[in-house]
């Protein structure tokens, strides 16, 4: 039988994951308030969408393939361009780039 390497996740990753998907999972719950409502009716449903994306890539960050970090950017890019686009962006978007800055940091250890 073969076994299969892996490789586990550095600290810092794996503590940014968990607060991710602690934001991920406010972010869910705070589109059903109505707080998006006057960002359009399908603005709520796509954010989750891309949400629940986000959420697809944290496997792969936890597991350090580097798919998991391609589709986190993937997925931060459609949340800017939607937020954007419909006029939902807030300064506050913008701390998702320090998550990006730190997976980038270790991107010679994703496999």
């Amino acid at each position: 039988m073969s076994e299969k390497t892996s490789i586990k996740a550095p600290l810092p990753v794996t503590i940014t994951i968990y607060l991710l998907a602690a934001a991920g999972l406010f972010n869910i719950i705070y589109s059903f308030t109505g707080a998006y409502a006057p960002y359009g009716l399908f603005y709520p449903a796509v954010n989750m969408l891309v949400t629940v994306g986000l959420f697809a890539s944290f496997a792969g960050l936890a597991s350090m393939e580097k798919w998991g970090l391609y589709l986190f950017f993937i997925m931060l890019a459609i949340k800017f361009g939607i937020d954007l686009y419909t006029g939902a962006f807030s300064y506050w978007n913008l701390l998702l780039l320090v998550p990006a800055g730190l997976f980038l940091a270790f991107f010679r250890k994703f496999k």
